[in-house]
């Protein structure tokens, strides 16, 4: 395993190559809510200057792995090694600002916001489902790209995410990443950790309510199982997601938010942690892969998941990888 690591002090413009100097490396990616980070075991030496700030890069065995900024720096009183922790661009959208967005798709809030904050990006898949109306007040800036993106996903089932690729944040749909792995019980993994519930996120009956300012009145739109046969309230009871809806949206428009939100939420919940696999750079938080699994208990596993974080861990020329996926039937 070649790994070809860099940093660059951002106060004196000067490029180090540590690759020699960098025993254990740990990669992390979510799908929501965090940046990438990358983790490194740094070997002080005399020459070695750095600070937050600094950019560094990892490439191991020609792949594009980690590009991104120190943030944090660790050491202890005996020990001659720096504990630094990077993070990609997406660390950047933790920014709060205020933003009003109207007739825009979620690749343009995107682009808009990317361009704002000199950030370097591409739409790699552009969307064409245009937003409903949102003000922003004291917002970060990921919270407003990611609303964007859930109502595309409830409005179109059309999903989106943002992600750093070494260095450029994308715009891109989950099916461009779609990696043809197969992994499984028979195949790269060591163990797993399945959990099904009922418990987090999970919804079998929607009501939406907006107040209308003529009549003074509230207005509630109520959808639930019932269209599917009521099964799920049977056996569930009711289990409630009741939210505020835009006032600009009309009756039709609330409606299909309803549909779209139980066809989102109106599943058990099932959660895998594929742990010790064999390291795969091509899974990444946003990829998908086959996961055959003979076993579950309830279920016989045989299908593409789509992964919610990862944890690729480098240590003494080992490379092992953990994965969280939710499953979907």
């Amino acid at each position: 395993m070649k790994a070809v690591i860099s940093i660059f002090d951002n106060r004196y413009s000067k490029l180090y190559d540590v690759s020699q100097l960098v025993d254990k490396i740990q990669w992390d990616t979510y799908l929501e809510d965090q940046p990438g980070k990358c983790t490194l075991s740094v070997k002080k030496t005399g020459a070695l200057a750095f600070w937050e700030g600094a950019s560094i890069s990892v490439v191991i065995d020609s792949v594009n792995v980690f590009k991104g900024y120190v943030f944090t720096k660790k050491r202890t009183k005996n020990t001659d090694i720096i504990e630094v922790v990077c993070y990609d661009q997406l660390r950047y959208l933790k920014n709060k600002d205020s933003y009003v967005f109207k007739n825009l798709t979620s690749s343009q809030i995107f682009s808009k916001i990317c361009d704002d904050f000199v950030l370097k990006y591409k739409v790699v898949d552009a969307s064409t489902h245009i937003c409903a109306k949102r003000a922003n007040d004291g917002t970060a800036l990921y919270e407003m790209i990611q609303t964007a993106l859930d109502d595309t996903l409830i409005n179109t089932k059309e999903w989106y995410i943002i992600r750093d690729n070494f260095g450029i944040l994308e715009h891109i749909n989950i099916n461009s990443l779609k990696t043809g792995l197969i992994l499984g019980d028979k195949s790269s993994v060591s163990d797993f950790d399945y959990t099904s519930s009922i418990d987090n996120d999970v919804y079998n009956q929607i009501k939406l309510y907006r107040d209308n300012k003529d009549t003074g009145k509230r207005e509630l739109y109520i959808v639930n199982d019932t269209i599917n046969g009521g099964k799920n309230l049977k056996e569930w009871g009711i289990l409630q997601y009741y939210a505020k809806v835009d006032d600009s949206l009309n009756a039709a428009q609330i409606e299909q938010r309803a549909k779209g939100l139980l066809s989102l939420y109106n599943n058990v919940s099932r959660t895998l942690k594929l742990k010790d696999c064999l390291g795969d750079f091509r899974i990444f938080a946003g990829t998908s892969f086959r996961c055959k699994i003979e076993d579950l208990g309830d279920i016989t596993l045989d299908l593409n998941l789509l992964v919610n974080q990862c944890s690729h861990r480098i240590e003494n020329e080992m490379h092992l990888m953990d994965i969280d996926v939710e499953v979907v039937i």
